[in-house]
């Protein structure tokens, strides 16, 4: 009985072998993805950088508009009595405004760099310990640490889900950064601060979910080869790990009190905001 046993299990794992290595290579190129957002595509990138621009016009020329506002309000307000916003007050805000917004492409960037820097932090730390753990070597096929081919078929089958959560977190991040000038601009006025305390946790968010995610792989594939579990126990221990990473976005994003934009449109979105703005009356 436990011949024929092994004999089917071997055949399966076979016929997974040989999917997996016809459908691996084409995604080698993309694994440097999971623990890296490149500038290229963010901040760097000519038609974002353009984008921003324009919307930073755009922040710039409402912000002219509403310091017009507030100095006639101010004007009318000395002559009738009504309330208005104290020239001390109005002054230091708009400067301070206007430097955040053409700040914000630094501010986004670094932001970029600094989660790059906390994943190679990471990607040397389960380097060093699959060394340690395998004799001084890198893990690969046959090695003596025995996990490779198991973290293969799981990584392999979990890639395309985990991958094209890392290409909507880049265009999320590139729709928000391009989008920081008129966010910034919405922080001055009182009605509508709500709304950038909404794009400032969003954004945060979105940046460091990276970071998030390969931080539990690192973990996870880490605790599969010190418990040293190589049948089914291991597989199961790779499938959680692998599960789990691809949920901690919508976990963050209910952690932080934004919504989960890949699971839902932009009306909820727009209506997640104006209950954020009542609740901040």
């Amino acid at each position: 009985m436990n011949i024929i046993t092994d004999a089917i299990t071997q055949f399966f794992v076979n016929l997974i072998h040989g999917i997996l290595q016809a459908i691996s290579g084409p995604f080698n190129g993309l694994i440097p993805l999971l623990g890296n957002t490149p500038l290229a595509l963010t901040t760097a990138n000519n038609v974002v950088e353009g984008t921003w621009m324009v919307m930073t016009g755009v922040a710039d020329a409402c912000l002219g508009l509403v310091v017009l506002l507030g100095a006639l309000q101010m004007l009318y307000g000395q002559t009738t009595g009504t309330l208005y916003i104290p020239l001390g007050q109005f002054v230091p805000k708009a400067v301070l405004t206007v430097i955040l917004i053409h700040l914000s492409q630094i501010l986004g960037q670094d932001l970029i760099l600094l989660n790059n820097a906390l994943c190679g932090l990471v990607r040397v730390n389960v380097a060093n310990f699959i060394q340690q753990a395998n004799g001084g070597q890198p893990l690969g096929a046959g090695n003596t640490v025995g996990l490779a081919f198991v973290l293969t078929i799981i990584a392999t089958l979990s890639l395309i889900r985990v991958l094209f959560q890392a290409f909507k977190r880049i265009v999320l991040f590139d729709i928000l950064f391009v989008l920081s000038g008129p966010a910034f601009l919405m922080s001055f006025h009182p009605l509508t601060a709500p709304w950038f305390s909404f794009w400032a946790r969003l954004f945060v968010v979105t940046t460091f979910t990276q970071f998030f995610q390969f931080l539990g792989l690192g973990l996870g594939i880490q605790m599969i080869i010190d418990s040293h579990q190589t049948g089914v126990v291991g597989i199961l221990l790779a499938t959680a790990l692998f599960s789990l990473a691809a949920e901690i976005p919508r976990l963050l994003s209910r952690f932080s009190g934004a919504m989960d934009t890949s699971s839902r449109g932009l009306g909820s979105l727009l209506a997640t905001g104006m209950v954020i703005a009542r609740l901040a009356r």
